[in-house]
């Protein structure tokens, strides 16, 4: 048999040293958007890139192409640069595909939930600020607000529940609903008014009240829009924030604890229900604050309590008499 040259022998070998050079850098490169500041259960990670994934922990840092995934009462959160945060609740896959941030310019957001549920709260609220959720029969269009997205079967089994909706025409694993979580148009606390646009079918609904909600039952379908039951948000509370989970790797039940305080956004949702029903508009009852001036804090050690006005006596009116006749 002929043996190779030596020339097509080095050749080749450069060859393969030159890939080798190629693929280290883009392997080495990831752009990182933010870290995970609280995880419970069971959750997967997998780095953009690679096919082996491990175990999400605290403070691991989340890039480009990152995918997670939650098992069954599992949940993750996720902390951006911008202070944004991305609660991923049970049985859920969401990936990041793009994030820009640059305190000057504002944030850009791309994200995909494959299945589950995830809430976005938006952090600094800026008009350069821009994010959007892609999902399965529809893409979402989010301006400064907390929003709920689901997808799969978590979706269908809430919205075929809701009077607006209906049971026919549904795909179980296309089904996509988003609902408004807040804030709303008279919130305290100087909060931002929020908004959230879903496309579908070459149709586009605006959500701009909490409680709002859009469901899309397959790809090419158009948007429903409605106003979600008690029932169902108590349901996509549920998938979002189980009432039981079991911390792992680690993780106690303070760390539920946390990631339940800041999915739920506190605050933000105490009062959005009780408005609702009573036909006013949606206010925020802020732990702390006075409602009347929107101060808030309590004093501290080294700083004495403000004194308690004395209240003055109202005098009492001297009568006055007037002629008769």
């Amino acid at each position: 048999m002929r043996k190779p040259s030596r020339l097509v022998a080095m050749l080749a070998a450069s060859s393969v040293l030159a890939s080798n050079v190629i693929a280290v850098p883009a392997m080495a490169q990831r752009t990182e958007v933010g870290t995970t500041s609280a995880v419970a259960g069971d959750v997967e990670f997998t780095a953009a890139q690679q096919r082996n994934s491990r175990n999400l922990r605290l403070r691991d840092r989340i890039a480009w192409g990152d995918l997670i995934e939650t098992s069954d009462r599992a949940q993750a959160q996720i902390l951006l640069l911008d202070r944004s945060t991305f609660g991923i609740g049970a049985r859920t896959r969401v990936r990041v595909d793009q994030y820009v941030y640059n305190p000057n310019e504002g944030r850009s957001l791309v994200a995909t939930i494959l299945r589950g549920a995830v809430r976005f709260f938006s952090g600094e609220e800026a008009d350069s600020n821009n994010a959007s959720i892609n999902a399965p029969a529809a893409r979402i269009g989010i301006r400064g607000t907390a929003l709920d997205v689901l997808a799969g079967p978590e979706a269908r089994s809430i919205a075929r529940n809701e009077p607006a909706v209906g049971r026919g025409g549904i795909n179980e694993d296309e089904a996509t609903l988003v609902v408004l979580r807040g804030p709303g148009l008279q919130t305290a606390g100087g909060l931002t008014v929020g908004s959230a646009d879903v496309t579908s079918g070459g149709v586009t609904v605006v959500l701009n009240q909490p409680g709002e909600a859009a469901f899309v039952p397959r790809v090419g379908a158009a948007p429903i829009r409605f106003n979600i039951s008690n029932a169902g948000l108590s349901n996509v509370q549920e998938q979002l924030a189980p009432r039981v989970a079991h911390p792992g790797g680690g993780g106690g039940g303070g760390v539920v604890a946390a990631i339940i305080g800041v999915i739920v956004g506190g605050f933000i949702l105490s009062r959005v229900l009780d408005d609702n029903d009573n036909g006013g508009a949606p206010t925020v009852d802020v732990p702390g604050c006075n409602p009347d001036t929107q101060e808030c804090g309590t004093p501290t050690a080294n700083t004495p309590p403000r004194p308690t006005p004395t209240p003055t006596p109202t005098p009492t009116p001297t009568p006055t008499s007037y002629p008769i006749g």
